[in-house]
C-alpha cells in the first residue's frame, strides 16, 4: 500500500510539474524581435500590444513621412483572409492596416514603393487614439529599398522619446 501511494505521489508532483511548464511556441517569422514590443516608439502608452510579433500581407496604398516624428506610415491594403487583423477604426484609413517603420529602422527595414506587395513583421497593437490597429514598429518589410532617417529626423526622434517637444529651429538643422 506505501508503494502504490509514494508511486501515485511521484505521479501527481510530475503531473504538476508538466502542466507549469509553458510550451515555447517558434514566433511566426525570424524577423520577431526579442525585448520590449515598443522599443523606440513614440508615445508607446498609446499602443495596446496585441501579439508581440504578427506576420501581414498585402498591397502598400499609401506611403507618407511623417514629418513631426520621422516615422514612415504605409497603408497596407490586406490579401484575404487576413481580416482579423482589422478593426472597425481601420475603416477611417480606407480599410487598410496601418504600418509604421520608425526612424531608427529605417536603416535596416525596406521602404516599398506604392502598389508594392509585401510581407510586414512586427508587433501587432491598437492604436487606442486613433481607434485602428497597426504594425508598429515595422521590423522587417519583404520589398523597396532602404532609405535611412537623416541626422535631423534621427535627433528629433530621439528628443521626443526623451519627452522633448522639438522647436522649428531644430527642424533647419
Amino acid at each position: 500500500m506505501r508503494r502504490l501511494a509514494a508511486v501515485i505521489g511521484v505521479f501527481l508532483v510530475l503531473c504538476a510539474a508538466a502542466c507549469s511548464l509553458r510550451r515555447q511556441a517558434a514566433p511566426p517569422s525570424p524577423y520577431c524581435r526579442g525585448g520590449s514590443p515598443l522599443a523606440g516608439v513614440y508615445h508607446p502608452q498609446r499602443l495596446h500590444v496585441k501579439s508581440r510579433c504578427r506576420v501581414a500581407v498585402g498591397t502598400v496604398r499609401k506611403v507618407k513621412f511623417e514629418e513631426y516624428d520621422g516615422d514612415v506610415h504605409l497603408d497596407l491594403r490586406l490579401d484575404p483572409g487576413q481580416e482579423k487583423l482589422l478593426s472597425d477604426g481601420n475603416e477611417r484609413v480606407g480599410g487598410n492596416l496601418v504600418v509604421e517603420v520608425i526612424p531608427q529602422d529605417r536603416s535596416r527595414v525596406a521602404l516599398p514603393p506604392e502598389g508594392a506587395r509585401v510581407q510586414v513583421v512586427g508587433p501587432w497593437v491598437e492604436d487606442t487614439q486613433h481607434g485602428w490597429n497597426e504594425i508598429h514598429p515595422a521590423w522587417w518589410i519583404s520589398a523597396g529599398r532602404i532609405e535611412p532617417a537623416s541626422a535631423n529626423e534621427l535627433r528629433r526622434a530621439q528628443l521626443l522619446l526623451r519627452g522633448v517637444e522639438p522647436t522649428a529651429a531644430e527642424d533647419d538643422g
